[in-house]
């Protein structure tokens, strides 16, 4: 009986590793939601007159391009602040009482003769709200 009870113990404690494995790890809605914070950052705009982010991207690589500094390579990146962040949209994806906060990282980043240049911002994707974290994303904000 003590064998069969272990047995029955070990195999609940694997399907349920497994299970909580399975849901933590990243998928197909965690993915639409970088890309939907990286699209919020890419149209964000610092006022109503301004340019988006991604205007300004594409005038500072053709001024630098005619200026003899041409862009190696571009690439956008977007992820959630912290593991707990990751649990909680896994787990809300499951179970209507936890609530995912909305919180991401997006980065930027190009290489020109200069070296390896990176933006970041904070984005919230419910509340629509993008914040420039470091002087490069607030320059290709603002367009300057």
């Amino acid at each position: 009986m003590a064998k069969v009870r272990s047995a029955s113990l070990l195999l609940w404690t694997v399907v349920l590793s497994c299970t909580l494995m399975w849901g933590c790890s990243e998928d197909e809605t965690i993915k639409a939601k970088e890309k939907q914070a990286i699209q919020l950052v890419q149209a964000y705009k610092v006022s109503d007159d301004a340019f988006s982010v991604i205007s300004n991207i594409q005038k500072k690589t053709d001024d630098d391009n005619r200026a003899g500094n041409k862009w190696a390579s571009e690439n956008w990146e977007a992820g959630l602040p912290s593991q707990k962040d990751l649990m909680l949209e896994k787990l809300s994806q499951f179970f209507n009482v936890f609530r995912p906060s909305g919180d991401y990282w997006v980065r930027f980043t190009y290489k020109d003769k200069d070296g390896v240049h990176e933006g970041m911002w904070d984005v919230n994707i419910y509340s629509k709200k993008v914040t420039p974290k470091n002087e490069l994303a607030q320059q290709l904000a603002k367009g300057s």
